[in-house]
């Protein structure tokens, strides 16, 4: 009881040294996670899916659940807020995420006819507990980070994470091709769930090792990239490890960039990359796939990490004195409620626009969502803060 108390609800404050240390298991736990989130949301889980017999609809719909369970950071913010001590709280949220978004690879292929309710039930779960935590786990990540190198050390966290990343999908994506190259996909799949099962184990080991810093708060595409380009795990993950070294150099000039000029410059260049890419897949045709998804695939990823730390900055820099979790919170909530209502738009129109336009109807809802982007960002990226 007393060594939990102290790793939960430890009253003295941290040291240098333990922040220090909080950093870097912070950085190796973001690892994992990514490794866990990128087998979750990809191609693995399309995979699994289809192997599963899963229709396109049933996967359109699981690929709405990661940014529907992020309503719930306009809620988890009423609990951070109230709580001194947060650590037990965000570590027993992110091991029901982790855990169940594992079991999901394991459980349902031996469920018979209710497999895709459990499916359905376990990622749900897992994604409600990811959109709780969020707030908490982004405020606690902003607070670990060293004041006068921000951008330095999310730029390393990232490189960290994309190395790690990398190396473990290239490897999964082989391994995982060569089961079922060999007749035995649901070996290959239920391989994939241990593995989870390991790196979720792994990542409450290292959250609960870190030594937090208690302030008072002053997939639409994999479907497309498998099933119409015909692109394969070995040549998502290969093109993925390329993807990662372009993030990683990306991470670190955006991070850099930032410290030397400001935030808003970053998010509005990332923004604008990002937007290009996405009106690049209306172009790209199964011929054209191999040559032209490897570059929109490093393009975007050269851009995601800078993106994503410029948003995450923004907020946090912008955000009031007090309420800084509950500010988080509601911004994160709005974007993926608005990410959420774009993707059910989304699944209601493309059949109508198949009907009408035959395989044209996937080139123009890319076209949508990238006028929609470049718009927003015209006539928002203007009027953001310049701040670092």
């Amino acid at each position: 009881m007393l060594s939990l108390r102290k790793l939960f609800f430890d009253p003295e404050p941290p040291t240098e040294e333990q922040l220090a240390r909080g950093r870097r298991c912070l950085i190796a736990e973001g690892a994992a996670a990514g490794v866990l989130y990128s087998i979750g949301t990809g191609n693995f889980l399309t995979g699994y899916l289809g192997q599963m017999g899963a229709s396109v609809s049933f996967c359109a719909l699981m690929a709405m659940i990661p940014q529907a369970g992020c309503v719930l950071q306009f809620f988890s913010p009423l609990l951070f807020e109230r709580l001194h001590h947060r650590k037990l709280a965000i570590w027993a949220l992110c091991v029901v995420f982790r855990f169940s978004l594992s079991l999901t690879f394991l459980l349902p292929a031996r469920m018979g006819p209710g497999a895709e309710a459990t499916a359905l039930v376990l990622y749900t779960l897992a994604f409600l507990a990811a959109g709780a935590v969020t707030p908490g786990l982004q405020h606690m990540t902003l607070g670990l980070a060293p004041p006068d190198a921000r951008g330095r050390f999310f730029a390393l966290k990232d490189i960290v994470a994309n190395c790690v990343n990398s190396g473990c999908t290239l490897v999964l994506g082989r391994l995982l091709d060569a089961q079922i190259d060999a007749g035995r996909a649901e070996t290959g799949y239920a391989m994939v769930g241990v593995i989870c099962l390991g790196l979720a184990a792994l990542d409450a080991g290292l959250l609960a090792a870190t030594r937090d810093n208690p302030v008072d708060f002053v997939s639409r595409m994999r479907v497309y990239q498998m099933r119409v380009l015909g692109l394969s795990h070995t040549f998502l993950t290969t093109v993925g490890v390329v993807s990662a070294a372009a993030g990683m150099l990306g991470s670190w000039c955006w991070g850099r960039c930032a410290d030397r000029t400001n935030w808003r410059r970053v998010i509005r260049l990332t923004a604008l990359g990002s937007q290009t890419c996405t009106l690049g897949w209306a172009l790209v045709s199964p011929g054209l796939a191999p040559l032209a998804a490897p570059v929109l695939l490093v393009v975007t990823a050269a851009c995601a990490g800078g993106a994503a730390n410029a948003s995450a900055n923004l907020q946090y820099v912008c955000s009031p004195p007090s309420g800084k979790t509950a500010y988080i919170g509601v911004t994160a909530a709005l974007a993926s409620l608005g990410a959420c209502g774009s993707a059910a738009v989304a699944t209601a129109l493309q059949p109508l626009l198949e009907a009408a336009l035959g395989p044209a109807s996937i080139r123009v809802m890319f076209l949508l969502a990238a006028a929609g982007g470049l718009t927003n960002l015209f006539l928002n990226g203007r009027n953001l803060p310049r701040v670092r």
